[in-house]
């Protein structure tokens, strides 16, 4: 943090000028009394300057943390919200000595909405950084308005792809992306499971199409057999034609890079038609909808996740109990993100101080594993590109729940220091 220092001129230096004036003549005298005269001014006038700078951070240094205020998206936005309070909370609302504020704002998903917003939070100055948003079209429209004044946007929770190259390097996702977990899954079925022949299901959909096509680059490096591509849509009868080929095909693991709707239908065919192997799908295949849509089918289902909570982790078990204390609720992925967002904003401001600029400075920083933030979701630092590294972790749907698959999680990629 940003100190004042006062300067004080050391006592050698003003018995030096009385013995230069005792042996001088008046005009060499009249100099030097000009010259002390001009130290002193300036030494008064940089102690006020500092005192003013001082004076302009007298209040609480500010973070700001946007969620929807309604809509499909309220109780996410009610998880990230109680994550963060919980963070800034244990803190006991100081970093270094310095007192720090949280402060909500709504803004849902609606891009005209969601900037006049962020116009409002920029204006702000003693706000120092922002976390939220839960939909990439808003952080896509309010980037630029955060860029413009130098102000850090920290987002736990969206994965899409084409918000995350950001070359200023104003936004840090804490969350991996879409293409990336389709590689992710390949290494998995590769070293994790040990399995050899894959096949992907697809719906077409640029999100389809991205998690397809960094699967099967991934799957092609590996060595992995693609025994067949096919591509399906939210109907019954084309899920069931995308089965027979399956059934043909006879893969190890078929990879589902489709809609929930798409997806649930094919593992009801998949199911009803007895057909083996594993299925591995991206973690939009995770959540309690998913579920209702395809019942008993999604049983053993393996799919990506940001974070494990059911583990023996005593960390995360530390937490879980913490934050059901905290908020009387079982906490959740978007939970554990809300609360590694403060925790890296809290870090961050305690090493550079209530300024932005210093605070972009700081936190560009963690920019290799051996600088990583370690938070409950594990360690993760941002790249040069704009994105970030972080853990991948595989859950298995067992009983309508999700517990950790055997094994968890692989090491992927291998890690080093950038050189």
């Amino acid at each position: 943090m940003k100190m004042s220092h006062s300067r004080e001129i050391p006592l050698l230096t003003i018995r030096g000028f009385s013995h230069f004036i005792s042996l001088s003549s008046r005009r060499l005298v009249s100099v030097s009394l000009c010259l002390a005269l001009l130290v002193i001014m300036s030494v008064v006038l940089l102690n006020c300057g500092e005192q003013e700078e001082k004076a302009q951070w007298s209040g609480p240094a500010r973070i700001a943390v946007v969620v929807p205020g309604g809509g499909p998206l309220q109780e996410e936005g009610e998880m990230l919200r109680l994550g963060t309070l919980m963070a800034i909370e244990e803190a006991g609302g100081l970093v270094a000595d310095h007192r720090i504020e949280m402060i909500v704002y709504e803004s849902p998903c609606n891009t005209g909405s969601a900037t006049a917003v962020a116009e409002r939070i920029a204006a702000n100055g003693s706000t120092i950084a922002v976390i939220g948003y839960l939909c990439p079209e808003t952080i896509r429209a309010v980037l630029p308005i955060y860029r413009k004044v130098h102000l850090a946007l920290i987002n736990p929770t969206v994965s899409a792809d084409f918000i995350r190259k950001d070359d200023s390097r104003h936004l840090f996702p804490l969350l991996y992306g879409d293409g990336e977990q389709g590689a992710f899954l390949a290494a998995y079925a590769k070293k994790g499971l040990g399995l050899t022949r894959v096949a992907i299901l697809s719906d077409g959909s640029s999100f389809g199409n991205l998690l397809s096509t960094f699967f099967l680059e991934e799957a092609n490096r590996l060595g992995l057999e693609l025994v067949e591509n096919i591509l399906t849509n939210p109907k019954a009868e084309k899920a069931a034609r995308a089965v027979e080929f399956l059934k043909s095909a006879r893969p190890d693991v078929t990879f589902v890079a489709a809609s929930p709707r798409a997806a649930s239908l094919f593992l009801v065919e998949h199911r009803r038609q007895k057909v083996g192997g594993l299925v591995l799908g991206p973690d939009q295949l995770a959540d309690l909808d998913f579920y209702e849509m395809a019942g008993q089918a999604a049983e053993g289902l393996l799919v990506c996740q940001p974070s494990m909570l059911d583990s023996e982790d005593p960390e995360k078990s530390k937490f879980v109990k913490s934050f059901e204390q905290f908020s009387k609720r079982r906490p959740d992925w978007i939970a554990v993100a809300g609360y590694d967002s403060m925790q890296l904003a809290l870090e961050v401001l305690s090493r550079s101080g209530p300024n932005r600029d210093d605070f972009l400075r700081a936190i560009r920083r963690i920019s290799a594993p051996s600088k990583s933030f370690r938070g409950i979701g594990g360690p993760v630092f941002f790249k040069q590109d704009g994105t970030s590294q972080r853990p991948f972790f595989v859950a298995e749907i067992h009983n309508g729940r999700l517990r950790p698959a055997k094994p968890p999680t692989i090491e992927f990629p291998v890690l080093a220091d950038d050189k």
